[in-house]
């Protein structure tokens, strides 16, 4: 005695399925801009606030690349990288550093010579932020993953709910 199968419901799980690169593209979106603005914030009430030059350029973002969705925070100061990582001992411009020195009571050579014997020290802002917020980030991307699933799972179940007569379960 032969056993015949047959699928029914197939056309709206490979509709489902066509539109899920889309799908996936918007919920990574999504999981990618929560993620930036979570470390964003905590890097801007982490950096120093000296005029808050600093702080008010901590921006974020995201960008298409050919490997995938990729997310930028970081200040767009260009010193930035010093605080965050600090620098050798060296001779500074002295226009950058009167305003600091003006606003501190102190002679800008001695600023400039403190700076050529010690360096600076390093007062990251950006890495801890990350670090903070690695398992809420990590997170996201989950719970991104879990509405792609119930997103395509819905959208195919849907259309395999209905019979041949377009009502359920005939």
């Amino acid at each position: 005695m032969p056993v015949t199968l047959r699928l029914e419901g197939a056309e709206p799980l490979a509709r489902a399925l066509a539109e899920s690169p889309r799908t996936v593209g918007a919920e990574a979106l999504r999981a990618m801009t929560a993620s930036l603005l979570l470390v964003e914030a905590d890097a801007r009430r982490n950096v120093a606030h000296d005029t808050r030059q600093l702080m008010n350029s901590i921006t974020h973002q995201v960008r298409q690349e050919s490997g995938g969705l990729v997310g930028l925070v970081g200040p767009a100061a260009r010193y930035g990288l010093y605080v965050e990582r600090g620098t050798r001992p060296h001779w500074p411009p002295r226009a950058p550093l009167e305003g600091w020195a003006r606003r501190h009571g102190v002679p800008v050579f001695a600023v400039q010579r403190a700076i050529a014997r010690r360096g600076t020290r390093a007062r990251p802002f950006l890495v801890p932020a990350l670090t903070k917020n690695l398992e809420r980030i990590v997170r996201r991307f989950a719970q991104a993953g879990s509405r792609v699933v119930a997103t395509i799972a819905g959208a195919a179940s849907t259309g395999a709910a209905r019979g041949p007569g377009g009502g359920a379960g005939e």
